[in-house]
């Protein structure tokens, strides 16, 4: 929501009635008015009951659902999109060299420059210092397992389970919403 804009019930909740005229009067009921000074506010269910019992005095609620409703108020930023770039560009250069840099230790410490050559001279029977055809099929089977495993390159599902990384971009954005909704209340008193 934009800061100052005042928050109605039909932002913020859900409601069933039977009567259409009280259901569009309660939905338009003002609850609050976001502020213009944090980036977000938290409205619990007993404010926005008090607000329907001042409207509407003689109603019985019956209340499902979560007690606190989170409120992310947008802060208007001047965009920079030469900033933007660099910024991503830099944060995927440090990322992707981290990673090589954690594979290449992995190989050096299981020695696989050995391995593959043990592996070599087992099955054909001549000594390989280097067996280029090993090491260019496992670095294949290296990328086709890891984009198999992330399943981000092929959208479609072969089941119907979430991937690893799905997973934790799940729990990654609930455990986020949990501490901005804590934070926003404890600084809110």
């Amino acid at each position: 929501m934009e800061p100052n804009k005042i928050i109605k019930l039909k932002d913020v909740a859900s409601l069933f009635c039977t009567d259409d005229n009280l259901y569009s009067e309660i939905l338009n009921i003002e609850i609050s008015k976001t502020p213009t000074n944090r980036k977000s506010q938290v409205i619990t269910i007993i404010q926005i009951i008090k607000k329907i019992k001042e409207n509407i005095e003689n109603s019985d609620l019956v209340i499902y659902g979560q007690s606190e409703v989170l409120i992310n108020i947008k802060v208007s930023k001047e965009s920079n999109n030469i900033a933007l770039v660099m910024k991503t560009f830099i944060i995927s250069i440090i990322l992707f060299l981290g990673a090589a840099i954690a594979i290449i230790n992995f190989h050096e410490d299981v020695n696989m420059t050995e391995s593959l050559s043990s592996i070599y001279e087992i099955v054909t029977g001549e000594k390989e210092n280097k067996p280029l055809i090993l090491l260019l099929s496992y670095s294949i089977g290296l990328g086709v397992g890891m984009i198999t495993f992330f399943n981000q390159v092929f959208k479609k599902k072969w089941k119907k389970e979430p991937s690893p990384l799905e997973l934790e971009m799940h729990n990654y954005k609930k455990n986020l919403d949990e501490y901005v909704l804590d934070v926003t209340k404890h600084n809110n008193r």
